[in-house]
């Protein structure tokens, strides 16, 4: 019986809290929009996620989504879990749709405040800019200021390009694109972190030339994602994913445990045979046909992912599968 270590150690990461979003971004790595769930991680699984991530070694952790700030009561709430569990918030990220003026703005951060948020990390970008106003932006940072919050711009380097059009309203890629260049869009990521998946993965697809299928599969070697621990989510059902391999998940009490590869097939076999295993697993027991080429490992990953979920493949690591819907809407 072949087996595996998960990690047993966790250095930097974040809690997810939601993965509804009012935004549907084109670079969003976990897929995150407004047809996923309202589910928001409660307190006593927040407290208990923040406990085991500091026991593994992780003394503070940021907060993201989806966007917490859908539900002020429950973000209050996960800081007050982070301090009770002795964790320290590094910053809680938003896209700022939630502001409708300076008033109720001020109002909502300074309760945070008084909970223990001391950083807010404010996304700019024009991914964002294609549902949110700049102007919302705009307005969360005044806010920021005004309740003595430090401000993390994510990132400052697009606010002239963003000002450069009307703050007041979206605007989407094809405006940017005409503005800026037809190759905008595709230059973004040498100025912008994005990871090759979730829903970077399909909108990069047709951007960036692929390399052929036959030179991904030379890979046989394990893959080293699965086990970086310093970049980590915990997810609002309490679960742990592995590096940046959205779509796969481990309860947090697994951490540490050596598993059987029957009971984790997809996590076995990429830990085990790498990217190249799992494409001969796909073939063999679930027909996967591959595209002629892909971005890169990690996207012919989510494509394997994908059909096996759409065919009823039995790995319970296939989680959320709220992400896969997502990815195919």
């Amino acid at each position: 019986m072949q087996t595996f270590k998960a990690p047993g150690r966790l250095l930097s990461g974040g809690l997810i809290t939601n993965y509804k979003c009012p935004s549907k971004c084109a670079h969003c790595l976990y897929a995150c929009g407004p047809e996923r769930s309202w589910q928001y991680i409660d307190y006593e699984t927040a407290l208990a996620c923040f406990r085991q991530a500091s026991r593994l070694g992780a003394g503070s952790m940021h907060i993201g989504g989806g966007e917490p700030f859908l539900n002020f009561k429950g973000l209050a709430r996960v800081i007050e879990a982070a301090g009770d569990a002795g964790v320290k918030v590094d910053y809680v990220e938003t896209n700022s749709a939630w502001f409708t003026d300076h008033e109720t703005a001020c109002r909502i951060l300074g309760n945070l405040r008084q909970k223990g948020l001391t950083t807010l990390l404010v996304s700019i970008s024009p991914f964002h800019n294609q549902f949110i106003p700049f102007a919302k932006v705009l307005g969360v940072i005044r806010a920021c200021e005004e309740t003595d919050l430090r401000v993390f711009p994510w990132i400052a380097d697009f606010i002239p390009e963003i000002r450069s059009l009307d703050v007041e309203s979206t605007h989407g890629p094809e405006e940017y694109m005409r503005k800026f260049g037809e190759d905008y869009l595709a230059a973004l990521p040498g100025r912008y972190w994005v990871h090759m998946g979730g829903r970077a993965a399909l909108t990069y697809n047709s951007l960036w030339p692929p390399k052929p299928l036959e030179s991904i599969l030379e890979d046989t070697l394990p893959c080293p994602e699965l086990f970086d621990v310093s970049h980590f989510h915990i997810d609002p059902y309490g679960n742990y994913l592995p590096g940046l391999c959205t779509g796969l998940a481990l309860g947090m009490e697994l951490l540490g445990s050596t598993l059987s590869q029957n009971d984790f097939p997809v996590l076995g076999v990429l830990a085990a045979k790498g990217i190249a295993g799992l494409f001969d697993l796909a073939q063999k027991e679930a027909d996967f046909e591959p595209q002629g080429a892909y971005l890169n490992k990690c996207a012919l990953c989510l494509d394997i992912r994908s059909h096996l979920v759409r065919r009823g493949y039995p790995a319970r690591e296939l989680q959320p599968k709220g992400f896969y819907r997502a990815l195919e809407s």
